[in-house]
């Protein structure tokens, strides 16, 4: 029969040995095992101590069970003796030229990599490590994405935008950070892009130390002379042991259906992690919406909000197919400073007491100054102006208009959830289920979300009247928006996307000025429509004029329009 390996391999040894050491992965150490299993069959006379032959009570038992007469020592049996003493011989060259060819096989073929690859792609890594096998797929067009397990949820290079605003949002919302952390590597895109600031010391924690190694393919592009310091270790354990305090501390989106990710979502992690922000210091978790479904969300702003009573949420773009979901909140050094070494009923009781005055001031006890958030983009788009401008977080408009719901709503949408514990687990029981069950498109999930939660500037927002009302208009235009993509019909032609989108994104820039996600469309509208020498091209942008007359790029696209040496752009 086959064996197991008699050998011994230390797990601390086997972190530090190289994969391809180890007899190339998985796929040579199933081959060797087979090969182990033939060279038991192997019994020549030195391997058996001096045994001759096997006991007689045995060779009895065995021929009375295949009915054989001949070998229970009757007749012409005893004269077949030399035939049966060549057949172990026989039996044993042929399992030891089997063995021989197993183990050429092992160490001359391939390690066994399973990963699925698209129409036309190619596998550009792949890492096998202790804890998972990490892969970088290349499609057909170009595009990268990281899978771990072969599971393509953890992040592509198509995602650049979006990963970047998953740092600048809350580096944004700080008014100085010296000091950043980012749990989760994943890409390297989130804090690959926050070491763009030579004045931020930015650190990373990554459990996989493939993942370290793959995310080179994917930050190349940011075009950074400075890397963030990476540390290679649990990211629950980090924030327990160290005592380095943050300015900001971002946390990656974990896929909650992951192994161990529920951990990571339980108001005792959320309460360690507020033990390492800084005075002021703010904390961001992001949640993949296109992942959870809305009871699973519920118990994790429970966890949140019971340790941050003073909560916002925010959206890392106006995506309706991966809606990235913020929750974010700011250090206030109070009493539960501990929580981590109560149970998780003290935890409630205690994070209620705190919360119940202020959630009688209806608000934050510390809202963010319009005029801070101004000075903050300012100072940061004097060394990062470009950058900035294509992340479209040019202005403070776009940073405070990611915001969706306050402490208030957060409170009441959380109301009921049983919050996510480590005695009680939900987000690990409920998460895969979402997985292989149907719960709804991530479209629906996040208009039920916004219908569910609402946002006062008075409540999060220390400004005057007319910006107050500025901003309002702003959220209001953002959720009008979402709905209007749930029912637009993409085309190329761009006479086809101004029937659809004409008259609606005009309203929207009338309504809001400062919202570009309108502005923006209709310049690129107008600009494939003076491509077919259309007139609408120029009465688009002469609405544009008068809806955002601040705005100086429909005045621009229009003047060299009017210029007949020129061709359209």
């Amino acid at each position: 029969m086959p064996q197991r390996f008699p050998a011994r391999i230390d797990v601390d040894d086997f972190c530090t040995v190289n994969r391809r050491t180890l007899l190339r992965g998985l796929g040579s150490a199933a081959l060797l095992t087979t090969a182990s299993g033939y060279l038991v069959l192997i019994r020549p006379r030195a391997w058996t101590a001096g045994a001759t032959a096997q006991p007689r009570e045995l060779a009895r038992r065995g021929a009375l069970a295949r009915g054989d007469a001949m070998a229970r020592g009757d007749g012409p049996a005893r004269g077949n003796a030399s035939a049966r003493n060549d057949a172990p011989a026989r039996g044993g060259a042929f399992a030891l030229a089997a063995a021989a060819l197993a183990l050429c096989a092992a160490l001359a073929l391939p390690p066994l990599v399973l990963v699925d690859l698209p129409p036309g792609g190619r596998l550009a890594l792949y890492e096998e490590g202790v804890a998972a096998a990490v892969s970088v797929i290349e499609d057909a067009g170009g595009v990268l994405t990281l899978r771990i397990n072969n599971r393509p949820q953890e992040g592509s290079s198509a995602a650049l935008l979006s990963d970047a605003r998953q740092a600048w949002l809350p580096l944004l919302l700080h008014p100085a950070p010296r000091r950043a952390l980012f749990l989760g590597l994943g890409t390297g895109v989130s804090a690959g892009s926050a070491a763009w600031d030579e004045q931020l010391q930015v650190r990373a924690i990554e459990l996989l130390p493939e993942v370290v190694t793959a995310s080179a393919l994917f930050t190349a592009t940011l075009e950074s002379s400075r890397r963030p310091e990476i540390v290679v270790s649990d990211a629950r354990r980090y924030v327990r042991a160290a005592t380095t305090r943050y300015d900001v501390i971002v946390a990656d989106l974990f896929h909650p259906a992951r192994s161990g990710s529920g951990a990571l979502y339980t108001a005792e992690h959320f309460a360690a992690v507020r033990d390492r922000l800084a005075a002021g210091g703010l904390f961001c978790q992001w949640l993949p919406l296109h992942q959870l479904d809305l009871p699973t969300l519920r118990s994790i702003v429970a966890s949140f909000v019971q340790v941050y009573p003073d909560s916002i949420a925010l959206l890392a773009t106006n995506s309706l197919d991966t809606p990235l979901l913020g929750l974010a909140a700011r250090s206030t050094r109070s009493s539960l400073a501990r929580v981590p070494s109560r149970t998780a009923a003290q935890v409630s009781r205690a994070s209620a007491d705190e919360a119940r005055p202020r959630a009688a001031e209806n608000g934050l006890p510390h809202p963010f100054a319009l005029s801070g958030l101004q000075a903050r983009v300012a100072a940061a788009s004097q060394t990062q102006s470009a950058r900035l401008s294509a992340l479209r977080l040019e202005d403070a408009w776009a940073v405070v208009g990611s915001l969706i719901a306050g402490p208030s709503a957060l409170r009441r949408f959380a109301a009921g959830a049983p919050p996510n514990t480590d005695d009680r687990p939900i987000v690990a029981q409920r998460a895969p289920r979402l997985t292989y069950a149907a719960g709804g498109s991530a479209r629906e999930r996040l208009l039920a979300l916004l219908r569910e939660v609402d946002l006062s500037p008075d409540e999060v927002l220390a400004a005057d009247d007319a910006s107050r009302a500025r901003v309002a208009a702003y959220w209001a235009a953002r959720d009008r928006y979402l709905e209007l993509g749930t029912r637009v019909r993409p085309s190329e032609d761009p006479r086809a996307m101004w029937s659809q989108l004409g008259e609606p994104l005009l309203a929207l820039v009338r309504s809001s000025p400062e919202f570009r996600p309108a502005y923006d469309p209709l310049l690129n509208i107008a600009r494939g429509l003076a491509r077919y020498g259309s007139p609408q091209a120029r009465e688009l942008l002469a609405q544009l004029m008068q809806a955002a007359p601040d705005r100086s790029e429909a005045r621009e696209l229009l003047e060299r329009l009017r210029q007949p040496a020129n061709e359209p752009p």
